[in-house]
């Protein structure tokens, strides 16, 4: 006797794919900012170090809108 699961119904999941859609590209955005803070704004951080840690976070965030476009296809 399984009860249905009161997750699984149409609208309601529905607003949960607008809202991790939405959360994946504001996480993503954040990301690209804060490379681009820490490659430009800090500059007691030598410049190898910089690179580094910008390079990071902009792989990060490429691979959170690369996450975005495939599991959410149509805009």
């Amino acid at each position: 006797m399984s009860d249905p699961d009161p997750q699984s119904t149409g609208s309601d999941q529905a607003g949960g794919n607008s809202r991790q859609k939405s959360l994946l590209l504001v996480l993503a955005v954040v990301l690209l900012l804060a490379g681009f803070v820490v490659l430009l704004a800090l500059k007691r951080i030598p410049l190898p170090m910089r690179l580094a840690m910008s390079f990071g976070d902009f792989v990060a965030a490429s691979a959170l809108l690369l996450l975005l476009r495939q599991k959410f296809p149509g805009r």
